[in-house]
């Protein structure tokens, strides 16, 4: 074992001289445990954010696509405003809803397959019987509502051309309605209350999950304009539309945009008193939000990967004290002021490294709990890991460079005599 040592370290000089100083610097760490993971745990607490913020922002990330997905392919909105827009009062009062006209308009595009309006309906009591469901949104719609947002029901059928025509009074329920409502019964035919009107029950959709935390599927649609005729309560009304394809977004975009301002003969400097946008848009708004948040992972890590360093750095000034008569037998036996920088660079580099090694098993464990016990997904990312890593290292090099640099300029015949 021996001579193959030698043999290893008369060819690769450098790589064995690496090799020495990594385990140099792990023994230091296991006879010195408490002091080395007390110098370490600035990097570990750094390493430990970077690699927890990171698994939870992936794992919203991958969640925030599944629930734009869950909102129909390829599906546009019109709105009087895009997410995100925080206009000033005047302009709030100069965006309008649009009218049951303008959707015709707008499906009369030849971009644009179909268009469901949306009727936002307040109704405050939604029972059957003693059971009521809560927090529910109700919207008048048309049968287009199921090709816009691949949603289909489950059970019964969806509202059809002559229930919008005659105003019939029935509902289809989403699965949080059914359940809050119909715990035990099928709800075919039963006949529930929206504000005390009476509406039959057609149908049930499928389940579709959540959007933003919020739940798709606690939703009653019901005929537009079949509550009240006239009131202007019920007048706000949006529009959701899917384009003939996907590769068509943009154009079915431009002729809503063209359709409406000639519907509102807006004039051509005037601006647009509406928003038509798409899925990316929420997915762009999501991308700077989780871009603040990445900033305030780097702030925080970067806090405490600077205490972390300066604790490296002090630790290794004294382990330079305590080993110069050690440096000083080195050079007496041919080492160079290079092969002691290189060593105890090493040496700081490994106690980071260690440190890192540790932040991202502990991140990990975070992340995998968070995931299993919150309602927030994690995923821990190979490429944070790697990049945490590599930040542990760079640490060391960094903070351990004086340190190092100190050790290779002591004299040797100085340092043989120092006691």
């Amino acid at each position: 074992m021996l001579a193959s040592l030698r043999r290893f370290a008369a060819r690769h000089p450098v790589l064995f001289g690496i090799w020495e100083a990594v385990g140099m610097g792990l023994q230091g760490i296991r006879a010195y445990k408490l002091r080395a993971f007390l110098t370490i745990l600035g990097v570990v607490m750094g390493i430990m954010t970077v690699t927890g913020m990171s698994s939870i922002v992936a794992g919203l990330n991958a969640s925030m696509a599944r629930q734009i997905a869950s909102l129909g392919s390829s599906t546009i909105f019109v709105r009087p405003f895009a997410p995100g827009e925080n206009p000033d009062e005047e302009e709030w009062r100069r965006r309008r809803a649009i009218t049951l006209d303008e959707v015709e308009a707008i499906a009369a595009r030849p971009a644009v397959k179909a268009v469901a309006p949306l009727q936002v309906t307040p109704v405050e009591n939604v029972k059957y019987g003693p059971e009521r469901a809560r927090d529910v949104r109700v919207f008048g719609t048309t049968p287009e509502y199921e090709d816009v947002h691949d949603t289909f029901v489950e059970r019964g059928r969806f509202i059809s051309a002559q229930d919008v025509s005659r105003g019939s009074k029935v509902v289809v329920l989403g699965t949080d309605v059914v359940d809050a409502l119909f715990p035990f019964l099928d709800p075919l035919d039963k006949e529930i209350t929206l504000d005390g009107r009476p509406f039959r029950v057609i149908g049930v959709l499928q389940r579709r999950g959540k959007f933003l935390f919020f739940s798709l599927d606690n939703i009653v649609l019901v005929p537009v304009n079949s509550i009240q005729h006239g009131d202007r309560r019920f007048s706000f009304m949006v529009a959701d539309l899917k384009p003939v394809s996907h590769a068509a977004i943009d154009q079915a975009i431009d002729q809503t945009r063209e359709a409406l301002r000639r519907q509102r003969k807006l004039k051509y400097l005037q601006p647009d008193n509406f928003r038509v946008f798409a899925q990316d848009t929420f997915t762009e708004l999501y991308r700077q939000l989780t871009g603040g948040i990445y900033l305030v992972m780097i702030a925080i890590s970067s806090i405490g990967l600077v205490v972390g360093g300066v604790g490296v750095m002090n630790i290794m000034l004294v382990s330079v004290t305590e080993r110069t008569r050690e440096i000083g037998v080195r050079k007496a036996l041919g080492a160079t002021k290079r092969d002691i920088l290189w060593q105890f660079l090493t040496e700081a580099m490994t106690l980071t490294g260690a440190g890192g090694v540790i932040g991202i098993l502990i991140g990990g464990l975070v992340a995998f709990l968070i995931n299993a016990f919150s309602p927030f997904p994690a995923v821990v990312q190979p490429t944070w890991v790697i990049v945490a890593f590599v930040v542990a290292v760079v640490v060391g090099l960094t903070f351990g460079l004086w340190p190092a640099w100190k050790a290779a300029r002591l004299d040797p015949v100085e340092a043989l005599r120092y006691e």
